[in-house]
């Protein structure tokens, strides 16, 4: 089985619903996308990427493909592990594209190395090759799925003509159940307690 369709077996599992009778795959894969994202803030994929210096300069225009969240540091690149030396800077978005601004002019024909934070990824979704996300966090990310999934089926319920309160009610208290089980993965401390639903609106009757 690849990874999407155990990934989708898994959350359907979750909600009851394994045959897709009441979330389709595009539901489930929207609630995925959500989980993926929101795990990747908390435990971000880091990768690097090599921006080649054209003139002596301090400020450095990365592509306009070069897309993410987050650089995390910027390094004067060297073929020796040992020689790779940390640069100090501050990074901006103007005009989608990313400007990094480092301490010194780095010289002509050098190399930064920039670390940056990237969404992780499940092999089959979006295209996606290959899965990112580490075999003990899979079963929690299907969990947060899994609620996001149930509260948006809640509000679809709330704001249908034809709404059923005991499901709209079931739908929601699940949803908020399987969320604060995967907030705690995510964020709990020692001596901290975490319990909100992220961005989801409050549903009241």
């Amino acid at each position: 089985m690849s990874a999407i369709a155990a990934y989708r077996t898994a959350i359907l599992a979750l909600l009851s619903d394994a045959t897709n009778v009441i979330f389709s795959a595009d539901n489930v894969d929207q609630a995925l996308r959500w989980a993926l994202a929101e795990y990747s803030l908390r435990r971000p994929l880091i990768r690097t990427y090599q921006f080649s210096v054209d003139a002596s300069t301090g400020i450095h225009s990365l592509p306009a493909d070069f897309i993410t969240r987050h650089i995390t540091k910027v390094e004067l690149y060297n073929a020796d592990p040992d020689a790779i030396t940390e640069c100090a800077f501050y990074a901006y978005i103007r005009d989608e594209q990313w400007i990094i601004v480092t301490s010194r002019e780095v010289a002509a024909g050098s190399v930064l190395q920039i670390s940056y934070s990237a969404i992780h990824q499940v092999d089959g979704l979006d295209s996606a090759a290959g899965t990112t996300v580490p075999d003990a966090d899979e079963t929690p990310l299907e969990t947060g799925a899994a609620g996001r999934a149930a509260l948006m089926r809640s509000l679809d319920r709330i704001e249908t003509i034809n709404m059923n309160k005991d499901v709209v009610a079931m739908y929601k208290a699940l949803g908020e159940q399987y969320l604060i089980s995967f907030a705690q993965v995510l964020f709990v401390r020692d001596g901290v307690i975490f319990s909100p639903v992220p961005d989801m609106p409050e549903i009241t009757f």
